[in-house]
Formats: C-alpha cells, structure tokens, sequence
C-alpha cells in the first residue's frame, strides 16, 4: 500500500506522554496517550499494521526522537514536521483550541492533507557526531561563561580568593574536557564522512569547525536537494514582503540553527577578503549603498550555496572555476 493510501498517526510529544490520533478500521476517530519510553511505544505499534498506518510526527528535538526511530525500526513510514508548520496549520483552520488532543488531530489532519515526505534518519556514526560537537559547543560557551564572570570578579578589591580559586579550577576542568572531546572527535570520522568535510573545507573561509557543524546538520547535504531549500533551513533567505503599494524586505529569515549562522558570520569575515567570489558580491553590494551587515549575510548565503555545490558535485573548490559551470548555481 503507497504512503498516500495509508492512514495517518498524528503524534503530539511530550516530554513524559505521546498523544496520538489517528482512524480505526470503523473510520472513527481515536485518540490515546502513551507513556514517552521504548516499551509503551513498542507496544502500540504491534497494535498496528505499517500496511495500514504511517507516522507523522511533530519534531521536538531529543523527546520526538524515540518514537520516531522506533517506528522507523518497525517499517513504519514515518515523518517529522516543524511545530511552527503546525501552529500556521491550526491558524489557517481558524482553530482556537490548545490541548494535547486537539494539537494530535491537527497534526494528523496536516499529514493527510500535505503527505510530507519520509524522514531520513542519520547513520550512527553522524549521530554520535552530532551529539560529540553539541557536547563540544556546550563546553565551550561554559567556559566563555565563567573567564567572564572570573574577569569581572577581579575588579573588585574585596574578592573572596577562595571564589576566585574555584572559578580557576573550573576552567582547567573544563579545557581539560574540551581537549578530551576533541581528541574523541577525529576517531568518529568514516571515509565518506572525511571526503565531504575535505570537499567543504576546499571553499576558502570555512574551516574545519564549521564544516563539522555543517555535516553533521545536514548529513552531508543529503537531505536537501536545491541550495534554495539549504539556505532557507539556515535561515539565510532574505524576505520579501510585498502588498498592495507595500514593498519592503523584513530582513532575513530567522528559522533555525542559530550557532551555524554565526559560525557562518565570522566566516564570512574571511570569505569577503580572500575567496574571489565573495569578495565580489561583497564590493558589488557596498557600490549599492548597502549596509556592510547586510552584505556579510549575503556572503554567507554565498558560501553556503557554494559548499553545497561543490558536495553534490564532488569536486574540490577553485576560485578560477568558471562562473557558468554548475557548481556555482
């Protein structure tokens, strides 16, 4: 039976409970809640039949994640949708009501109507990649957290020495942890893994912090296929807003993934003064009068654009490239 025949289970995930909805074979409407653990869920889906049923299911980050790569194992076509998707959903049907019941059946309402499209899961190797650079980010802002407040601590001429002791041993604990996960970084690498961040680091201004965020974000820019689609994920598409006489841009559009957007920032520090194409774009706008923010948000888009074409075409960045060749669009 093809997905678009299939029923649909709207999932609304908790961090405790999973509110499902969905129509029994009497076409009547059922909605249950299950505890969030492995064997509540495990014990549903033997309750169906993945002939019959298909997932979708609204992405809430680590909480979706189980019920989402159970019904996976089980071959159950599943997808996962933005909440934001869900609550213009529930906009657009003019639907006031906010329970957990009310936000399954919408969910399961959106998955008839659009059908969206089977979720990729990521392969082991990416996923404990991620988790390692999440870990690693974390860490990192940790320790920028406490030299500041160390820093600030010192100009007061009543400071506690054992205070400032503690604060002192706390960033050797926690260099000391970085150094340890970056060391654990390189071993969870496989080959095509290597040939990808090898492909993105060739682009002149992204290095290889970022071309770590980038792989594992996209896994390996298998998930999208325009670099239209890439951008607007990262939240790098401008905006415009246009009705009646009005005319204007609302600036770019702030979706997701707000650390890679900056760590694409300061790239594109780098990018403007040494990559030809982003320099390019990058006086081009200034001659314009634009801002020079506004021209480094649009360098970013560049490089982007250009990362993703270089990946799908596996060939290695070059600043002579020709500009009509497709690597560039």
């Amino acid at each position: 039976m093809t997905k678009l025949s299939k029923k649909v289970i709207g999932v609304d995930v908790g961090s405790k409970f999973l509110t499902v909805s969905f129509n029994d074979s009497n076409h009547q409407d059922q909605v249950y809640n299950i505890e969030n653990n492995q064997r509540s869920i495990l014990s549903f889906l033997k309750k169906i039949s993945s002939d019959d049923y298909c997932f979708v299911i609204e992405a809430t980050g680590n909480y979706s994640s189980r019920v989402l790569h159970l019904s996976l194992g089980n071959g159950f076509e599943s997808s996962l949708i933005n909440c934001m998707s869900v609550k213009h959903f529930a906009r657009m049907k003019n639907i006031i009501a906010k329970t957990d019941a009310e936000d399954a059946k919408l969910i399961r309402l959106y998955g008839e109507l659009f059908r969206p499209e089977n979720y990729i899961p990521k392969s082991i190797e990416i996923e404990h990649l991620d988790q390692e650079i999440k870990l690693l980010n974390d860490l990192e802002e940790e320790k920028r957290r406490y030299a500041v407040k160390l820093k600030a601590l010192r100009y007061n001429p009543y400071l506690n020495p054992n205070t400032e002791k503690h604060y002192e041993r706390r960033l050797k604990h926690l260099e000391k942890e970085i150094k340890e996960v970056e060391v654990r970084l390189p071993k969870l690498q496989d080959e095509e893994f290597k040939e990808v961040k090898d492909l993105i680091q060739s682009v002149s201004g992204i290095g290889e912090k970022t071309s770590l965020q980038l792989m594992t974000a996209t896994s390996g820019f298998k998930n999208f296929d325009s670099a239209k689609s890439l951008v607007k994920y990262f939240g790098l598409a401008p905006r415009i807003y246009q009705s009646g006489k009005k005319c204007y841009s609302p600036g770019k559009c702030r979706t997701s993934k707000t650390h890679i957007r900056s760590l694409l920032y300061v790239c594109s520090w780098t990018a403007m003064k040494h990559n030809v194409h982003c320099k390019e774009l990058y006086l081009r706008l200034l001659a314009k009068g634009k801002p020079k923010k506004l021209a480094l948000i649009a360098v970013c888009n560049k490089l982007l654009r250009i990362c993703f074409g270089v990946v799908k075409n596996k060939i290695a960045y070059q600043q002579d490239y020709e500009k009509n060749c497709k690597i560039l669009t």
